[in-house]
């Protein structure tokens, strides 16, 4: 569970609220509803699927998500939500800018986040 109250995770899912409160409500918010969504996606899908590895998988707080877990995500959402969609959805726009935004979250994701939940004691 402690996973789940990662500081980077929570603002990564209440900006991703924040943004869609924002459009429902007619008054999208330039920059942050084009970019910054995409920033914290990776972030906060990696830290989902950590989360279920080491709760439901795994089951070690020990876990980290490996170098290849991680890359396969962000080249699994940039697929998906860059190639994939914008071809059968008028609601989807490939952009360039976002694939390098998965690349930062996935570095990021990596560098802060992707951390046992306890210290290995020496």
């Amino acid at each position: 569970m402690k996973t789940l109250l990662n500081k980077w995770f929570l603002l990564g899912c209440f900006t991703w609220l924040f943004i869609q409160l924002a459009r429902k409500l007619g008054h999208p918010i330039p920059y942050l509803n084009g970019y910054l969504s995409d920033a914290f996606a990776i972030p906060v899908i990696a830290n989902l699927a950590l989360w279920f590895s080491r709760i439901f998988l795994i089951k070690n707080d020990y876990y980290i998500l490996s170098k290849n877990k991680l890359i396969f995500i962000v080249i699994y959402v940039s697929i998906l939500f860059e190639g994939i969609l914008p071809l059968i959805s008028k609601k989807y726009t490939a952009d360039w800018v976002d694939l390098l935004l998965y690349i930062v979250g996935g570095l990021f994701f990596y560098k802060f986040m992707n951390r046992p939940l306890y210290q290995i004691r020496k």
